[in-house]
């Protein structure tokens, strides 16, 4: 009982100092991150003992044109030992005519503090491809080229890296990372000249996971994202998991955005899961209908343990 109020305190106390300088720009890269923490922190690779793929579509702010289209798969699994797991993920990018294909693989090994506590450190490393096509942009209506936009970036190969730490036990985690860095080294002739890939963004996380009656559980989680000369960034949200592997998720942002999320797991460990995400408070919400992902994953025991944890990360 002791070490739980411990652990309520601490994330309270987490929660209170983050709320206390946040006022929001970024998101994170998958509205279902909340479950699916090795999307931002390599760190959670093959924290549990299952192996799993994950594949999700996001499609940001539907009838604006060009709006961000992001398509992601990962593969996951701990390795034998139980200490260290190992993750591949492609991910897709495309804004407007900007587009990123990222090859990235992670890897993270585990540190036993204590009966109950665990450290996990996350490492990850690989590239990306760029493309973006400045000739087909039309900035004036009469098609006058801009000098600034006569120099295309085509198909540019780009090193990427990332880190992550977690502390948990079976039913909190804090985490810290940087999951994306990207060594933007292509030069073309206009002065000034830049993408978002250079930006350097810090995620920080926590989360308790409460034991309701009738078997029901209550994860509240907070997320403080800061980026490089822009405004911090938090997501406070709350999943409820309950009987017959059924979970929903209530997410609001500091940007004024809420977001619900569902999933639910079949029989056959197949999980399928729908959020959607909208503007409550901002005028972006006049112009747009809407955020929407959808992700299936599948989940097996690649190890035939005869008893696996579950988990809520």
């Amino acid at each position: 009982m002791l070490r739980k109020v411990k652990h309520i305190k601490l994330l309270f106390l987490f929660f209170l100092l983050a709320s206390t300088q946040v006022k929001g720009q970024e998101f994170p890269w998958s509205l279902h991150y909340v479950t699916n923490m090795n999307t931002i922190n390599p760190a959670y690779v093959g924290m549990w003992d299952r192996t799993g793929v994950m594949i999700s579509s996001r499609t940001n702010w539907v009838g604006i044109k060009g709006s961000p289209l992001t398509q992601q798969f990962s593969y996951y699994t701990p390795i034998k030992d139980q200490k260290s797991g190992i993750g591949l993920n492609i991910q897709r990018r495309n804004v407007g005519l900007e587009k990123s294909l990222f090859f990235t693989g992670d890897y993270s090994y585990q540190i036993r503090l204590d009966v109950y506590n665990y450290l996990r450190f996350g490492f990850r490393a690989g590239f990306v491809n760029y493309d973006n096509n400045l000739n087909a942009y039309q900035l004036y209506p009469d098609l006058i080229p801009d000098s600034e936009f006569t120099t295309d970036v085509r198909q540019y190969f780009m090193t990427v890296f990332g880190l992550g730490v977690v502390l948990f036990d079976d039913r909190y985690h804090i985490s810290l990372s940087i999951p994306q860095v990207i060594n933007n080294t292509f030069k073309v002739n206009q002065n000034g000249y830049s993408s978002l890939h250079e930006l350097r963004t810090i995620y920080l996380a926590g989360g308790y996971v409460f034991k309701l009656p009738s078997t029901i559980m209550l994860r509240p989680n907070l997320l403080v994202v800061a980026t490089v000369g822009k405004q911090v960034y938090f997501d406070a949200s709350a999943i409820i998991y309950l009987p017959g592997d059924l979970q929903f998720g209530l997410n609001l942002r500091s940007n004024g955005a809420m977001c619900l999320t569902g999933q639910y797991t079949f029989r056959n460990n197949i999980r399928i899961g729908y959020a959607s995400e909208y503007h409550v408070i901002q005028d972006i919400r006049k112009y747009q209908l809407g955020t929407y992902e959808i992700m299936v994953g599948y989940d097996f025991n690649l190890y035939r343990k005869k008893n696996t944890r579950p988990y809520y990360f």
